[in-house]
């Protein structure tokens, strides 16, 4: 497959993808620039963003804009595939299994620098997201199939619990929803 170099592209591809070999392909080809994704791309001090590139029944593109050390909670997919793509910064990426009481413990690792591609899906497990970075860090996140809400672990809690998913912004426009 010919590199994916733009945003429409990316998107048109997408729109064509009938399998599960067409979104592994695609995914592999990406070479998008970080001025590609600017127009989505904002930022919080105190959380990573979830931005919503584009949603249907079929996929879900989202940025995620990461400032120094911020982090996801341990998480699943709620049964849906995932590929992250690095499109600047640096990314940790650390993975899970429970134990026979619910605890997670750590079972891989993966650095993500300049550029490249990690695949999730729950039969691998859980993980975590972390920015390495010195400064920002955005990854560029395709679900196959739209999730709303997946199993978090919860530090106070010290269990799994179920969060509903938000946005930071759809489309290029920030979600007053979710942002006071």
């Amino acid at each position: 497959m010919e590199q994916i170099d733009t945003l429409e592209k990316l998107i048109e591809k997408l729109n064509d993808c009938e399998k599960r070999k067409d979104y592994i392909q695609l995914a592999h080809a990406l070479a998008l620039d970080e001025d590609e994704l600017k127009e989505f791309a904002f930022w919080d001090k105190d959380t990573y963003t979830r931005n919503c590139i584009k949603r249907t029944e079929d996929y879900e593109l989202l940025l995620l804009c990461w400032e120094k050390d911020q982090e996801t909670p341990i998480h699943c997919h709620n049964g849906e595939e995932c590929w992250v793509y690095l499109s600047s910064g640096k990314i940790y990426e650390k993975r899970y299994q429970k134990d026979e009481s619910d605890q997670p413990y750590a079972v891989d690792e993966l650095k993500m620098e300049d550029s490249g591609v990690s695949y999730m899906n729950d039969d691998m497990g859980y993980h975590k997201l972390i920015n390495l970075a010195d400064g920002r860090s955005m990854t560029l996140h395709l679900y196959v199939q739209p999730i709303d809400e997946c199993s978090v672990y919860s530090e106070e809690e010290e269990k799994f619990i179920f969060k509903e998913l938000v946005y930071h912004s759809v489309s290029g426009r920030i979600n007053k929803e979710t942002t006071v």
